[in-house]
């Protein structure tokens, strides 16, 4: 299948998105953070069912685990035993502790992941219980929605906003779990967004493609930040998972232009900028601003750190691309 570019524009912009609001610390508008909040992360899960839609024909669960596992649970180890090495050391010099080590070791093993790696487990779990649902009668997939609805329910009730030690043990392993049920409801949504483009957009005019993209973009702006809180839970299911449809819609027609170039080459390399800005750079530059020049790390200072540590994550793309392919799953 031809690698589309529209859609590596889209995971581009995703990524610098979540790396962004990772570094910023008060200075952006609390109504672009919440909308740009709502989509980063759905918008990798629902480029996967879109993609998942285009290949057509299904391979057999046997094949598609092997292939996913290598594509990301092999990553997810190599990555995780790179962030505990970078770890181990800076416990060494005094900037961790046992306590924080024992902790990471202990989301690794309950798959919710070191900082941003908990994204590589949800993504492989949601794509085996997408293709195991897939085909099935429409009353078990409304039967599963229901019931993801409902655990995402009550793990709400019972651990969002329970920051004690107890809690956040015990919290773990069902957010991963609450992490992989979320990643299959965006994954199917993107599989029928495609779906719905091919039956109604692929053959419309290009201003019109993007004109659908900008009303759902601005659709999913007010449903993240203007409805009242009667309706608070319609944010979940529409903000999430309709603003990444309007993103793909508006790139497609124009995909082509050099001016998108920045957004694709990060589109194609967003694993790698992933699994580091996190857990390495960000924590990198928190050392150097708060411990080193002695500077209180909010305002300006983080974009500024954001800039600057785009030059890094760049230098380090070619390298492991070239001799460590593996650490991507390739």
């Amino acid at each position: 299948m031809k690698r589309e570019r529209y859609i590596d524009i889209v995971k581009g912009l995703a990524i610098l998105c979540i790396t962004l609001l990772h570094y910023e610390s008060g200075i952006m508008p609390g109504n672009l953070v919440r909308f740009i909040g709502s989509f980063m992360i759905t918008a990798f899960f629902i480029t996967s069912g879109w993609l998942n839609s285009m290949r057509g024909k299904d391979e057999p669960i046997r094949m598609v685990v092997k292939k996913r596992f290598k594509q990301l649970g092999m990553p997810y180890l190599y990555w995780t035993a790179i962030i505990l090495a970078f770890d181990l050391i800076l416990l060494l010099f005094g900037y961790y502790d046992t306590r924080y080590i024992a902790k990471e070791v202990y989301k690794t093993v309950m798959l919710r992941g070191i900082g941003t790696l908990w994204f590589l487990p949800a993504l492989f779990g949601g794509e085996m219980l997408w293709h195991c649902l897939k085909g099935k009668r429409w009353w078990i997939i409304v039967m599963m929605i229901a019931a993801t609805i409902a655990y995402q329910c009550l793990y709400r009730y019972f651990f969002v906003g329970k920051e004690d030690t107890l809690h956040r043990i015990i919290d773990t392993p069902f957010r991963s779990v609450y992490n992989i049920l979320w990643a299959w409801i965006s994954i199917a949504t993107g599989y029928w967004f495609h779906k719905i483009y091919n039956a109604r957009l692929v053959n419309k005019n290009g201003l019109i493609v993007m004109s659908c993209g900008v009303l759902l973009l601005a659709l999913a702006y007010v449903s993240a930040n203007h409805f009242p809180a009667s309706l608070s839970p319609f944010w979940t299911y529409c903000a999430p998972l309709i603003g990444p449809f309007g993103f793909l819609l508006l790139f497609k027609p124009i995909q082509k232009y050099r001016i998108f170039d920045f957004l694709d080459f990060w589109g194609r390399n967003s694993l790698c900028l992933m699994v580091t800005h996190y857990s390495i750079t960000m924590v990198l530059c928190h050392i150097i601003v708060e411990n080193r020049l002695e500077v209180e790390w909010s305002g300006w200072i983080t974009i500024l750190c954001f800039v600057l540590s785009m030059i890094p994550q760049y230098l380090i793309v070619a390298p492991v691309n070239k001799h460590c392919q593996f650490l991507l799953g390739k």
